[in-house]
């Protein structure tokens, strides 16, 4: 699962990259800067609620939650770290939930390194 996930957030921050570089090739344009980040926070979002879906359906097609929609809420608590949810997993496979806010965490930060970037490289415009 890790290792779909990684690449999952691989493709989606190659269309970052894209989309930020078409951008910056015509800044002249009528795209504001505001409407950049928009996009590519867009972009993100849809990477990890594509990471969410990814493993709520590794959940549910292994028969460890029963319900999609269960495994669902489950993925997005564990995904999103709250840990909250109402649902549980099945005694001998627990730590998988953690597991999957580790993933998570890496992909947030992986995110938040390409925010960054994209900012800096936005000030760098000015200058």
């Amino acid at each position: 699962m890790t290792s779909l996930t990684v690449l999952t957030h691989y493709t989606a921050m190659g269309g970052v990259r894209r989309y930020f570089r078409q951008f910056w090739a015509t800044k002249g344009s009528r795209r504001t800067r505001l409407q950049v980040m928009v996009g590519i926070a867009g972009i993100m979002m849809a990477a990890h609620f594509v990471e969410v879906i990814l493993w709520a359906a590794m959940y549910y097609l292994r028969g460890i939650l029963h319900s999609p929609i269960a495994a669902m809420y489950f993925s997005i608590a564990s995904y999103s770290t709250t840990g909250e949810g109402g649902f549980s997993l099945p005694h001998h496979w627990q730590g998988l939930g953690g597991f999957e806010s580790m993933n998570a965490m890496l992909m947030f930060g992986w995110s938040t390194a390409m925010l960054a970037a994209v900012v800096m490289k936005m000030h760098n415009l000015d200058d």
